[in-house]
């Protein structure tokens, strides 16, 4: 990483003198160098012809990684019923199957099922460490089919894998209902709290009789993202995850039950039922799974048609390329990211999108709790965006990630180069100047100094002690405010340091780490004048300036004697 940086000193005459502060006036800028290896997925590194390092997508059609992408179940219904044994992978039994094996026109392979009768439909045995009877993460999966509705009935079951676990139903639920297609996921995903969530998609379009459908309901372990598709069009989309958002904290698919300990565990082994109460056709139904180390694949299955089990692999569409920066660190906290921009080649039907995030405690790369933000080229003023706390997008530490987006063939990768940002340092406040010892009397002490000219300045604190350069107490407040330049009209400031003002700040003080000896005659007492602004007073975040140079008092209760 290479960064400029730039300061000016800028001085202002007062009365008294030359008062000297520093302003950040023209921004830093940082031109990244190339993310390491560990933080590409998917990704290469190339050099253009005009000599500029890149990044462009790996594998555009996931030929390496074909081996993550698993088809757990499917049923080309190329046999009749009393054929239908085992599905097409050999892995599930099926525990009944009645239907009407039919060469229908637009069926694909030998034929299809047909399903007319109240006794059709096929049930199948969910076997333990499939996907279907899988207890714990059920990871990303897709589930897919083609079907033609004869008739339009509400409550016809196209597909269903549900129980009812301790008296509540369990599971996830493909059917028709007011001539559009229903998925339903009673207690499949499981929020950041704890408790499990009823999920349904029902947002899509109206379906009609006679006509070929196809049917994807696709869930994203990475992102979140739950989509329903007809026809390859997406049709309605939720990101299960925090604040409905990609890649921060996202729900966790289950069949099983929580136990004691934490873990999953089944209670339940419900058979998965395909027609049930359906009036029409299926074709070609799949479920694809994709394992643990094929995770941070984010390309979805295409609806594309198969015939047969040898053709079981997918092309994806809208292949990604992610390239997760390490975190960087800003020298100071509450830094203002000014703009983000990037430079890239968008070949036809390609795709970057960027997100960011910053933050003042330091966290990690692969951190899923601290939220990421969209952002979009030359995306401006990151500063002015405030988190869900409350405080605005500014820090000591941040980081960034890039999403490639193929075209949809798996033909071209955009090229992604100069990725950069300008930023605003917000250095701490000037030393207080013209620190001195005013008055002295009766156990009490009065300062004074001049006013920082700083914008942002929020208030000054008073530290004392009985030695020099050791500082027993400090004095941030005045009757339960703080101690800003709005304490005076004037271009000074004047605290008389008494026992009340002592006890008052003692008080305040909730770590009770110092002494704040009181006032007492006759004993010499030294002080220092530091200035803090406004970003997060009072937090370790906020930022303050150096001690002031140190000053001296002895408070004394005068002459008993007139003269």
């Amino acid at each position: 990483m290479k960064a400029g940086f730039y300061c000016r000193a800028l001085f202002v005459l007062f009365s008294a003198g030359v008062f000297i502060f520093f302003k950040n006036e023209i921004p830093g800028v940082i031109f990244f160098e190339p993310v390491p290896a560990q933080g590409l997925e998917n990704v290469t590194l190339i050099k253009t012809e005009s000599g500029k390092v890149a990044y462009r997508i790996t594998d555009l059609s996931y030929q390496k990684k074909r081996d993550n992408k698993i088809t757990d179940i499917i049923l080309s219904f190329n046999y009749p019923p009393q054929n239908l044994l085992r599905d097409d992978s050999k892995k599930y039994r099926i525990k009944y199957s009645e239907y009407i094996f039919a060469r229908e026109p637009g069926a694909l392979g030998k034929g299809c099922a047909k399903f007319t009768k109240e006794a059709h439909r096929v049930e199948i045995e969910t076997v333990k460490n499939l996907w279907l009877g899988r207890c714990d993460d059920l990871g990303s999966f897709v589930i897919e089919f083609r079907f033609k509705a004869i008739t339009l009935r509400d409550g016809s079951i196209l597909f269903s894998r549900t129980g009812f676990l301790s008296g509540k139903r369990k599971g996830i639920e493909i059917v028709i209902r007011n001539r559009k297609v229903y998925a339903n996921l009673y207690g499949v995903f499981e929020d950041n709290y704890g408790e499990l969530q009823n999920i349904f998609l029902n947002r899509g379009k109206t379906i009609k009789e006679g006509r070929w459908y196809h049917f994807m309901l696709s869930f994203n372990r990475v992102s979140g993202k739950l989509a329903g598709y007809l026809n390859g069009e997406e049709e309605d989309i939720i990101y299960l995850s925090e604040d409905q958002e990609p890649y921060n904290g996202v729900f966790v698919p289950a069949f099983g039950a929580r136990d004691k300990k934490g873990g999953f565990r089944c209670l339940e082994f419900p058979a998965a039922v395909i027609g049930k109460n359906f009036t029409g056709y299926i074709d070609e139904f799949r479920i694809t799974r994709i394992d643990s180390a094929g995770l941070e694949d984010t390309g979805i299955a295409a609806d594309k048609n198969y015939k047969d089990l040898a053709m079981i692999e997918r092309i994806p569409v809208n292949i990604e390329g992610v390239i997760t920066s390490p975190v960087y660190s800003f020298k100071d906290t509450g830094t203002k990211v000014l703009s983000f921009s990037w430079e890239r080649k968008n070949r036809k039907n390609t795709f970057i999108w960027m997100e960011f995030r910053i933050y003042d405690r330091l966290f990690y790369a692969n951190d899923s709790e601290l939220k990421w933000y969209r952002i979009k080229r030359d995306q401006r003023n990151i500063y002015l965006k405030k988190n869900s706390w409350g405080n605005y997008l500014r820090g000591k530490y941040y980081q960034w990630r890039a999403h490639l987006v193929a075209s949809p063939d798996g033909k071209n990768s955009p090229l992604l180069y100069d990725v950069r940002l300008k930023y605003v340092r917000d250095n701490p406040p000037g030393i207080p100047q013209f620190v001195e010892v005013v008055q002295i009397g009766d156990q009490f002490i009065k300062l004074k100094w001049k006013k920082n000219a700083e914008a942002d300045i929020y208030g000054y604190k008073i530290y004392y002690g009985v030695k020099p350069g050791i500082y027993d107490g400090i004095i941030t407040k005045i009757n339960g405010r703080h101690i800003g330049n709005g304490l005076s009209k004037g271009n000074y400031i004047e605290v008389k340091i008494t026992n009340k003002l002592i006890n008052e700040n003692r008080l305040n003080d909730k770590r009770m780490l110092l002494t704040y000896p009181f006032i007492r005659n006759n004993v010499l007492y030294f002080f220092a004048i530091s200035a803090y602004d406004t970003y997060r007073p009072g937090t370790p975040f906020n930022h303050e300036s150096q001690l002031s140079k140190e000053v001296s008092g002895r408070p004394f209760g005068g002459s008993e004697i007139d003269d």
